[in-house]
């Protein structure tokens, strides 16, 4: 049963991917995310939440991710599964903005369980 450094293994894959997210484009979240993430929304429902997040505008500026909270979990199917949540300050040309990112790491490869945006620009 390994285990992997959070540390070494998630900040620099969300640094690799946050850029990718906020193109917007649906191509990069169905190439990024978990077969269950993908599935929490129909594709209608993911082009309301990509057309609303476009609310932000272009991405400027990456923060430190900061560790929310995770667990492992092993299953004889998939062995040993990382799950981690972390927040992600972003600076946007309208302003500051977060992304929560739930991600898990299996097999090697990690991938992303749900993303959500969080900035005042989207309650207007």
């Amino acid at each position: 049963m390994g285990s992997i450094d959070k540390e070494e293994t998630f900040p620099p894959y969300i640094a690799d991917v946050v850029p990718k997210l906020t193109t917007w484009d649906i191509a990069q979240y169905k190439a990024l995310m978990s077969k269950q993430g993908l599935e929490a929304a129909t594709p209608e429902q993911w082009q309301l939440y990509l057309d609303m997040f476009k609310k932000l505008g272009e991405l400027q500026s990456v923060g430190e991710p900061e560790l929310q909270n995770w667990r492992s979990a092993s299953t004889l199917g998939t062995g040993n599964t990382i799950y981690a949540v972390y927040l992600v300050p972003l600076t946007f040309d309208t302003g500051d903005a977060h992304v929560q990112l739930s991600l898990q790491h299996n097999d090697g490869k990690v991938e992303i369980n749900s993303v959500r945006f969080l900035s005042d620009l989207l309650l207007k």
